[in-house]
């Protein structure tokens, strides 16, 4: 059975701290979120992110904008209402009974990245193996089968190395972390962004993907709302792409209430909150907050 939590304007801080819960609670099951926007602007920086490399501090402070390091891995970017955040949390024997043919190190059959043509010679046609499945193997995953069906409708829709892109335009983040017995894959799309947020508040990264050839943000990136016309479109396609899954697994939509009783599980806490004034990351030390109370 895969959980399916629907979320609207649902503020992104309190969306991972659930997904930390999930993600480090035993058999916490499997789980499929999506959020409609984070109510207010949040800069969200990787967990090994370095937020003065990343990130102009002073700017993002003046704008009263929080920043934030996720217990993810992955880069960085500013999200607003106009994000759309999705979340994949699958263990590892529920992934291979929804795709048994999947290999290991396969590589991308939709991305033009030279990473991927390279691994090729090297790609496994048995079975998957659970022992044997890393990062790189769910960013093809989830590109090739499954976000390929919720853009359909662009042909030029693409893996460039571990982003979603238009060609060689980047319109959705990613973000993964790895147990033994599960994966948590979650995407930041964005459907429309502030230009002048992208340029004020994030730096230029010192490493950054081939295919960006150092172009600034704004040429880097591209806004969803210029393909489609509404977030409700490719929330839509979403949830056709969740209910056309092989082996036609169960879906079970459930409420906010439910996912946040997995908070009262005893759990490390890795989410943390920028503090401008002592410049360094402080734990949140307030508990989460529940939307829904008893």
């Amino acid at each position: 059975m895969i959980r399916l939590l629907r979320l609207n304007r649902f503020p992104i801080l309190k969306q991972l701290q659930i997904e930390e819960a999930l993600y480090r609670t035993p058999n916490a099951g499997n789980w499929i979120i999506i959020n409609n926007g984070t109510p207010e602007p949040i800069v969200i920086v990787g967990a090994t992110g370095k937020a003065d490399k990343l990130v102009n501090l002073d700017e993002v402070e003046s704008r009263g904008i929080q920043t934030m390091k996720r217990f993810s891995g992955g880069g960085t970017v500013v999200a607003d209402e106009n994000t759309l955040f999705t979340s994949i949390l699958l263990e590892f024997e529920t992934l291979k009974q929804l795709f048994p043919t999947m290999s290991s190190s396969t590589p991308s059959l939709i991305s033009s990245t030279s990473s991927s043509s390279s691994s090729s010679s090297s790609s496994s046609s048995t079975s998957i193996n659970v022992s044997n499945i890393y990062p790189k193997d769910i960013m093809n995953w989830s590109a090739n089968s499954f976000y390929k069906h919720v853009f359909h409708e662009h042909l030029d829709f693409t893996l460039q190395e571990n982003d979603y892109a238009f060609g060689k335009q980047k319109f959705g983040g990613n973000a993964q972390s790895f147990s033994k017995h599960k994966f948590l894959h979650h995407t930041s799309f964005l459907y429309d962004f502030k230009d002048d947020h992208m340029m004020a508040c994030l730096k230029q990264p010192d490493k950054i993907p081939e295919y960006r050839q150092n172009r600034d943000h704004l040429s880097f990136l591209c806004k969803l709302k210029d393909r489609y016309q509404s977030k409700d479109h490719i929330i839509n396609n979403l949830l056709q792409t969740i209910n056309n899954l092989p082996t036609s697994p169960s879906i079970k939509e459930v409420t906010l209430k439910e996912a946040e009783q997995f908070l009262l599980n005893p759990h490390p806490k890795s989410n943390q909150l920028f503090d401008y004034n002592l410049k360094n990351w402080k734990d949140i030390i307030n508990e989460y907050n529940p939307i829904i109370k008893n």
